[in-house]
């Protein structure tokens, strides 16, 4: 199988669109340039940086930010840090006249990996030495440095990674989350489950992108949770990889709303499968907005009736795991650290 492509990120004129005069600016000022004081980085908004997160490939920093770029446009963009391509340490780098220079050490970085390179001053005779000097399949992809990174180029690039090493194989998903993912559930207008489960889990770099945004904590790398579900209104249920060296069934299942409140509701995948088996969902438990205060406002209509499917897949999978919905909650949290303390210690 072909190696997952490498996807080398230009900031100015890429990420960060230029207006008239702005790369001369930069030019003349680099360090005002690439601090956080710089006034156009709002237009860093722009970026589809989530867009980048789901081609699948490893993303790196090819520009003349450096570290700033991890600095300072990384915690802007929720991407987290990133590798950077050192072109200091290219210095004696033969670099035929004419070719940009960044495009012999992009070509030395990649060491014949596959990869993308958005730059918005590629050029023609960057692209046939690459196609020459590079053993590797690339794509050198212009950016228009007036708009920057659209949508249309992401889709452009991950054409070229889908064809170029296929799609990103999903994570394998134990059998007793696999039966709660797979299985159907009624809102019925607020009196039945709000729970809405993913086909596959999140992938990691997805989850980190948000997780930095919800805690404002730049280092978070997205292993920390693993969703596989929704409620619909911006709240993930996720197993939490709090347990070293176990597997995802061994992992507690939890609650992440999103206005900030956390629940667990479930000690493992087996208790999770049982939990849904008796028709509730992340609503129906309790959840803290502060360690210790408790807040529940259940749906006035909310009829609960066990659901049939899951109940059938509970008694296959987790035969000796059959026990209240309240006992299931209340045994969750044993042997785990506080959710809610752990949350709060991670946010910025």
């Amino acid at each position: 199988m072909t190696q997952r492509p490498m996807v080398f990120l230009d900031i100015d004129g890429t990420l960060l669109p230029l207006g008239p005069g702005d790369r001369s600016h930069a030019v003349d000022d680099p360090r005002a340039w690439r601090a956080q004081s710089n006034p156009l980085l709002g237009k860093l908004h722009r970026a589809p940086s989530i867009g980048l997160l789901r081609l699948g490939a490893e993303l790196v920093w090819a520009t003349a930010w450096g570290q700033d770029a991890n600095d300072v446009v990384a915690p802007i963009l929720a991407l987290g840090r990133l590798p950077v391509v050192d072109f200091d340490a290219d210095d004696g780098l033969a670099v035929p006249g004419g070719l940009h220079w960044k495009t012999a050490s992009l070509v030395r970085y990649a060491a014949g990996r596959p990869f993308v390179w958005l730059d918005d001053e590629i050029r023609d005779l960057d692209r046939q030495w690459v196609e020459v000097a590079h053993p590797g399949p690339a794509l050198l992809h212009r950016v228009s440095p007036t708009s920057g990174l659209t949508e249309d180029d992401l889709a452009v690039v991950k054409a070229w990674v889908q064809e170029t090493a296929g799609p990103p194989l999903p994570d394998v998903v134990p059998p007793h989350l696999r039966a709660i993912m797979d299985a159907r559930y009624d809102y019925h207008d607020g009196r039945g489950v709000a729970f809405e489960p993913y086909q596959e889990l999140e992938p990691v770099p997805e989850t980190g992108w948000w997780l930095r945004h919800w805690t404002g904590n730049p280092h978070m790398t997205g292993e920390e949770f693993r969703p596989f579900g929704t409620d619909g209104g911006g709240g993930y249920v996720c197993s939490w990889m709090i347990r070293e060296d176990a597997g995802l069934v061994d992992q507690p299942v939890v609650y992440l709303g999103s206005d900030g409140d956390v629940a667990v509701l479930a000690a493992d995948a087996w208790d999770a499968l049982w939990f849904f088996a008796h028709g509730f969902g992340p609503h129906d438990v309790p959840t803290e907005l502060e360690p210790g205060e408790r807040c529940f406002t259940p749906e006035p209509d909310r009829v609960v009736q066990p659901h049939a499917e899951l109940t059938s897949s509970a008694v296959r999978l987790a035969p000796g795991r059959r026990r209240p919905m309240e006992q299931i909650v209340a045994e969750a949290a044993v042997d785990v650290p506080d959710l809610r303390v752990w949350v709060d210690e991670l946010c910025r």
